[in-house]
Protein backbone atom coordinates (compact mmCIF):
# COMPACT_ATOMS: atom_id res chain seq x y z
CA UNK A 1 0.00 0.00 0.00
CA UNK A 2 1.35 3.41 -0.89
CA UNK A 3 1.89 6.22 1.53
CA UNK A 4 -0.96 8.22 0.01
CA UNK A 5 -3.43 5.34 0.59
CA UNK A 6 -2.41 5.10 4.24
CA UNK A 7 -2.99 8.82 4.74
CA UNK A 8 -6.42 8.57 3.07
CA UNK A 9 -7.53 5.67 5.36
CA UNK A 10 -6.37 7.47 8.53
CA UNK A 11 -8.43 10.54 7.64
CA UNK A 12 -11.76 8.56 7.38
CA UNK A 13 -14.20 9.34 10.23
CA UNK A 14 -14.35 6.81 13.15
CA UNK A 15 -17.55 4.86 13.89
CA UNK A 16 -19.64 5.54 17.02
CA UNK A 17 -18.55 2.28 18.63
CA UNK A 18 -14.94 3.10 17.91
CA UNK A 19 -15.27 6.56 19.42
CA UNK A 20 -16.84 5.05 22.62
CA UNK A 21 -14.03 2.54 22.82
CA UNK A 22 -11.47 5.37 22.50
CA UNK A 23 -13.21 7.24 25.37
CA UNK A 24 -13.31 4.05 27.47
CA UNK A 25 -17.14 3.91 27.43
CA UNK A 26 -17.80 0.19 27.06
CA UNK A 27 -21.04 -0.07 29.17
CA UNK A 28 -24.44 -0.93 27.78
CA UNK A 29 -27.31 1.53 27.91
CA UNK A 30 -30.27 0.45 30.12
CA UNK A 31 -33.66 -0.11 28.56
CA UNK A 32 -36.20 2.28 30.12
CA UNK A 33 -39.30 0.34 29.09
CA UNK A 34 -39.39 -2.10 32.11
CA UNK A 35 -39.10 0.84 34.52
CA UNK A 36 -41.99 2.61 32.80
CA UNK A 37 -44.14 -0.53 33.05
CA UNK A 38 -43.30 -0.91 36.75
CA UNK A 39 -44.20 2.73 37.41
CA UNK A 40 -47.55 2.31 35.64
CA UNK A 41 -48.33 -0.82 37.70
CA UNK A 42 -47.55 1.01 40.95
CA UNK A 43 -49.81 3.91 39.98
CA UNK A 44 -52.67 1.58 39.05
CA UNK A 45 -52.38 -0.39 42.31
CA UNK A 46 -52.33 2.84 44.31
CA UNK A 47 -55.50 4.07 42.59
CA UNK A 48 -57.25 0.73 43.18
CA UNK A 49 -56.35 0.69 46.89
CA UNK A 50 -57.48 4.29 47.36
CA UNK A 51 -60.77 3.52 45.64
CA UNK A 52 -61.30 0.45 47.83
CA UNK A 53 -60.71 2.37 51.06
CA UNK A 54 -62.74 5.43 50.06
CA UNK A 55 -65.64 3.87 48.17
CA UNK A 56 -66.37 0.71 50.15
CA UNK A 57 -69.48 0.75 52.34
CA UNK A 58 -68.87 0.93 56.08
CA UNK A 59 -69.72 -2.18 58.08
CA UNK A 60 -73.36 -2.23 59.09
CA UNK A 61 -73.84 -1.45 62.77
CA UNK A 62 -76.02 -3.71 64.85
CA UNK A 63 -79.41 -2.14 65.37
CA UNK A 64 -80.49 -1.91 69.01
CA UNK A 65 -83.38 -4.15 69.91
CA UNK A 66 -86.74 -2.53 70.57
CA UNK A 67 -89.27 -3.61 73.19
CA UNK A 68 -92.91 -3.89 72.13
CA UNK A 69 -95.39 -3.80 75.02
CA UNK A 70 -98.14 -5.18 72.79
CA UNK A 71 -96.74 -8.18 70.88
CA UNK A 72 -98.12 -8.87 67.42
CA UNK A 73 -99.33 -12.10 65.90
CA UNK A 74 -95.93 -13.68 66.51
CA UNK A 75 -96.31 -13.08 70.25
CA UNK A 76 -92.88 -11.42 70.55
CA UNK A 77 -91.92 -8.43 72.67
CA UNK A 78 -88.44 -8.12 71.15
CA UNK A 79 -86.31 -9.80 68.51
CA UNK A 80 -82.79 -11.15 68.95
CA UNK A 81 -82.02 -9.67 72.36
CA UNK A 82 -78.39 -10.22 73.49
CA UNK A 83 -78.03 -12.49 76.50
CA UNK A 84 -76.40 -9.76 78.60
CA UNK A 85 -79.72 -7.85 78.43
CA UNK A 86 -81.95 -10.71 79.58
CA UNK A 87 -83.96 -10.09 82.72
CA UNK A 88 -85.44 -12.42 85.33
CA UNK A 89 -88.93 -13.56 84.34
CA UNK A 90 -88.47 -13.15 80.60
CA UNK A 91 -89.68 -15.97 78.40
CA UNK A 92 -87.30 -16.74 75.54
CA UNK A 93 -88.11 -18.21 72.16
CA UNK A 94 -85.45 -19.78 69.92
CA UNK A 95 -83.33 -20.19 73.04
CA UNK A 96 -80.13 -22.19 72.42
CA UNK A 97 -77.87 -21.42 75.39
CA UNK A 98 -77.05 -18.65 77.80
CA UNK A 99 -74.87 -16.70 75.32
CA UNK A 100 -76.82 -16.80 72.04
CA UNK A 101 -79.33 -13.96 71.39
CA UNK A 102 -82.97 -15.00 71.58
CA UNK A 103 -86.43 -13.53 71.04
CA UNK A 104 -88.44 -12.40 74.07
CA UNK A 105 -91.96 -13.82 73.86
CA UNK A 106 -95.21 -13.32 75.72
CA UNK A 107 -95.12 -16.14 78.30
CA UNK A 108 -98.70 -17.14 77.45
CA UNK A 109 -97.91 -17.60 73.75
CA UNK A 110 -95.34 -20.41 73.90
CA UNK A 111 -91.58 -20.23 74.48
CA UNK A 112 -88.48 -22.37 75.02
CA UNK A 113 -86.97 -21.16 78.32
CA UNK A 114 -87.80 -18.79 81.16
CA UNK A 115 -85.08 -16.76 82.85
CA UNK A 116 -85.20 -17.65 86.55
CA UNK A 117 -82.03 -16.02 87.88
CA UNK A 118 -78.81 -14.32 86.77
CA UNK A 119 -76.50 -13.40 89.65
CA UNK A 120 -72.77 -12.83 90.13
CA UNK A 121 -70.70 -14.65 92.73
CA UNK A 122 -68.71 -12.32 94.99
CA UNK A 123 -65.43 -11.15 93.51
CA UNK A 124 -62.08 -12.40 94.68
CA UNK A 125 -59.87 -15.47 94.18
CA UNK A 126 -61.53 -18.54 92.69
CA UNK A 127 -63.28 -20.16 95.68
CA UNK A 128 -62.96 -23.71 94.35
CA UNK A 129 -65.20 -26.01 92.32
CA UNK A 130 -67.15 -27.27 95.31
CA UNK A 131 -68.01 -23.78 96.56
CA UNK A 132 -69.05 -22.55 93.11
CA UNK A 133 -71.25 -25.59 92.45
CA UNK A 134 -72.83 -25.47 95.92
CA UNK A 135 -73.56 -21.75 95.54
CA UNK A 136 -75.10 -22.24 92.10
CA UNK A 137 -77.33 -25.09 93.31
CA UNK A 138 -78.35 -23.09 96.36
CA UNK A 139 -79.43 -20.14 94.21
CA UNK A 140 -81.04 -22.13 91.41
CA UNK A 141 -82.79 -24.76 93.51
CA UNK A 142 -82.73 -24.42 97.30
CA UNK A 143 -83.61 -20.72 97.38
CA UNK A 144 -85.45 -20.50 94.06
CA UNK A 145 -89.13 -19.63 94.33
CA UNK A 146 -91.32 -21.21 91.65
CA UNK A 147 -95.10 -21.02 91.31
CA UNK A 148 -96.01 -24.44 92.69
CA UNK A 149 -99.50 -24.27 91.15
CA UNK A 150 -98.03 -23.66 87.69
CA UNK A 151 -95.52 -26.48 88.16
CA UNK A 152 -98.22 -28.90 89.32
CA UNK A 153 -100.51 -28.03 86.43
CA UNK A 154 -97.85 -28.63 83.78
CA UNK A 155 -98.46 -31.91 81.94
CA UNK A 156 -94.79 -32.25 81.02
CA UNK A 157 -91.56 -32.71 82.95
CA UNK A 158 -89.67 -29.54 83.84
CA UNK A 159 -85.99 -29.02 84.50
CA UNK A 160 -83.79 -26.15 85.63
CA UNK A 161 -80.79 -25.53 83.41
CA UNK A 162 -77.98 -24.16 85.56
CA UNK A 163 -74.87 -22.46 84.19
CA UNK A 164 -71.90 -21.59 86.42
CA UNK A 165 -68.24 -20.54 86.08
CA UNK A 166 -65.30 -22.88 86.13
CA UNK A 167 -61.80 -22.07 87.31
CA UNK A 168 -60.63 -21.44 83.75
CA UNK A 169 -63.50 -19.06 82.85
CA UNK A 170 -63.14 -17.36 86.23
CA UNK A 171 -59.49 -16.57 85.53
CA UNK A 172 -59.55 -16.14 81.76
CA UNK A 173 -62.89 -14.37 81.20
CA UNK A 174 -63.50 -12.76 84.60
CA UNK A 175 -66.60 -14.94 84.74
CA UNK A 176 -68.70 -14.72 87.93
CA UNK A 177 -72.22 -15.30 86.57
CA UNK A 178 -74.64 -18.00 87.71
CA UNK A 179 -77.64 -18.37 85.39
CA UNK A 180 -80.80 -20.46 85.82
CA UNK A 181 -83.34 -21.21 83.08
CA UNK A 182 -86.52 -23.28 83.24
CA UNK A 183 -86.99 -25.61 80.26
CA UNK A 184 -88.90 -28.73 79.32
CA UNK A 185 -87.02 -31.98 79.72
CA UNK A 186 -88.25 -33.15 76.30
CA UNK A 187 -87.16 -29.92 74.56
CA UNK A 188 -90.72 -28.79 73.82
CA UNK A 189 -92.24 -25.37 74.42
CA UNK A 190 -93.51 -24.03 77.71
CA UNK A 191 -96.68 -22.01 78.27
CA UNK A 192 -97.30 -19.56 81.09
CA UNK A 193 -94.92 -18.10 83.64
CA UNK A 194 -93.54 -20.35 86.37
CA UNK A 195 -92.35 -17.54 88.65
CA UNK A 196 -94.71 -16.35 91.37
CA UNK A 197 -96.25 -12.92 91.13
CA UNK A 198 -94.56 -11.07 93.98
CA UNK A 199 -97.53 -8.74 94.39
CA UNK A 200 -100.29 -11.35 94.60
CA UNK A 201 -98.64 -14.54 95.89
CA UNK A 202 -97.59 -15.21 99.43
CA UNK A 203 -94.03 -16.25 100.13
CA UNK A 204 -93.68 -20.00 99.43
CA UNK A 205 -92.97 -22.44 102.19
CA UNK A 206 -89.58 -24.18 102.31
CA UNK A 207 -91.21 -27.29 100.79
CA UNK A 208 -92.18 -25.25 97.72
CA UNK A 209 -88.71 -23.91 97.05
CA UNK A 210 -87.56 -25.25 93.70
CA UNK A 211 -90.85 -27.18 93.53
CA UNK A 212 -88.93 -30.43 93.18
CA UNK A 213 -87.78 -29.62 89.64
CA UNK A 214 -84.64 -31.43 88.55
CA UNK A 215 -81.52 -29.30 88.11
CA UNK A 216 -79.30 -29.91 85.09
CA UNK A 217 -75.81 -28.54 85.65
CA UNK A 218 -74.12 -26.74 82.74
CA UNK A 219 -70.51 -25.70 83.55
CA UNK A 220 -69.41 -23.15 81.01
CA UNK A 221 -66.02 -24.64 80.29
CA UNK A 222 -66.16 -28.41 79.97
CA UNK A 223 -62.57 -28.62 78.74
CA UNK A 224 -59.41 -27.34 80.38
CA UNK A 225 -58.79 -24.64 77.76
CA UNK A 226 -56.12 -23.08 79.96
CA UNK A 227 -53.85 -26.12 79.68
CA UNK A 228 -50.40 -25.03 78.58
CA UNK A 229 -51.16 -21.34 79.17
CA UNK A 230 -49.57 -19.20 81.82
CA UNK A 231 -52.05 -18.52 84.59
CA UNK A 232 -52.40 -14.95 85.81
CA UNK A 233 -51.34 -14.06 89.30
CA UNK A 234 -53.78 -15.03 92.04
CA UNK A 235 -56.22 -12.27 92.82
CA UNK A 236 -55.92 -10.52 96.12
CA UNK A 237 -58.77 -10.36 98.57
Amino acid sequence: MSESELNDSSEQPLSRRTRRAVRGDTGKRLNAIPFLIAAVVVVVLTIVLLWWFLMREPAAEEEPWVWNDEPGLDGLHAHQVPSEDWETGWCLRDYEDETTPADVADCDRGYDAQVLLRRNISDGPYPGDETVIDTAHQWCHDELELDSAAVDSADYELQIQLWHPTESTWRRDYDRMVSCFLTRADGGQLTGSFLPDSEDDEAPSPDDEGAGVEVVEEPRDTEDSDEGEDEPAEESD
